[in-house]
């Protein structure tokens, strides 16, 4: 069966890739670089502990996962028959004698049921071997596709977060050249209104210099010359 469905190539925004995002492997690659159960491969595990896994490949991650398990129990069972398999052979061995030399008609049964129990347990054991090759077959199909589609997700996530990085840089420059602008106009409009103000009273005196200040609306700005003096101090 094939178990592996079609994962959908996105980015970490969940936004469909472009076609030309598709990545080929020969089939060799698998056997040269001995990937058998990419799913649990460290090699390839860890290429996700920075980029986010999609949705779609955390899915096919575990039905990997599920038909390694599945393979795993198919071959512990096929190891356990063996056995079985062989003690029933000793038994028909020991039975022999006594059953036909001796005419022994309970040994004779005996025979018979082990006869059966090995008959079922051959006719078990190639159908365990039918789906162990079966389950390799798809493993192998899955193998490849979870490749190409992991490694196009990544190489095309790793495209995505290059250009934002180049895009973030850029707007960082402007900002601090931004930035160096306004200090540089912030220096050259600053004053000491103290200064100011003293200069002005010789001239026109307290009370004109009060009015136009209410006029204006800069009854503030000898608190604020304060408060600039004060953070400029610490």
């Amino acid at each position: 069966m094939r178990f592996l469905k079609r994962i959908l190539k996105t980015n970490p925004k969940g936004e469909e890739l472009p076609e030309n995002s598709d990545v080929q492997f020969d089939p060799s690659v698998l056997r040269q670089n001995n990937i058998t159960r990419l799913s649990i491969d460290e090699r390839w595990t860890k290429l996700f502990v920075t980029i986010k896994m999609s949705p779609e490949l955390e899915q096919a991650e575990k039905e990997m996962n599920e038909l390694i398990k599945k393979e795993a129990m198919l071959k512990n069972e096929q190891d356990n028959l063996e056995p079985q398999k062989r003690r029933k052979m000793q038994e028909i061995m020991n039975l022999t004698q006594e059953a036909f030399e001796n005419d022994n008609e309970e040994a004779k049964k005996r025979l018979v049921e082990c006869k059966k129990e090995i008959e079922r347990i051959n006719i078990r054991m190639n159908n365990i071997l039918e789906d162990i090759e079966s389950i390799d077959a798809e493993l192998k199909e899955a193998n490849l596709k979870l490749l190409k589609d992991s490694l196009a997700y990544i190489f095309t996530t790793l495209k995505t977060y290059r250009s934002r990085t180049l895009e973030i840089k850029a707007e960082l420059e402007e900002m601090e050249r931004r930035r160096k602008a306004l200090t540089e106009e912030l220096e050259n409009i600053s004053f000491d209104w103290t200064k100011y103000a003293v200069d002005l009273t010789e001239l026109i005196g307290t009370d004109e210099v009060k009015r136009l200040e209410a006029q204006f609306g800069l009854e503030e700005l000898k608190d604020e010359t304060a408060d600039t003096s004060t953070d400029e101090g610490n």
